[in-house]
């Protein structure tokens, strides 16, 4: 049995992103001891979700910061560099 596991972002709008492969668990045989998920495989899943959903929150938080929420007119801003963490 294989289990694949896609994600997707919509945005509310009419733009989707395409479906990105994040896991594949694959079982050979039906076993009870090979019932659901490892801790390793569910700590696995968990960091693939977040290093594909972060990037698109943070681009969205980005967007809606660009503009004065009072009168809607673009804000100035002094440096575009990217900054590792």
């Amino acid at each position: 049995m294989r289990l694949i596991i896609e994600a997707r972002v919509e945005d509310g709008e009419a733009r989707a992103t395409d479906a990105t492969i994040v896991a594949v668990v694959e079982r050979k045989d039906h076993s009870l001891a090979e019932l659901g998920l490892t801790h390793a495989e569910g700590r696995a899943l968990l960091a693939e979700i977040q290093s594909f959903l972060v990037p698109e929150q943070t681009a969205g938080w980005m967007k809606s910061q660009m503009a004065c929420h009072r009168r809607g007119s673009m804000l100035a801003h002094k440096d575009a560099r990217s900054i590792v963490l």
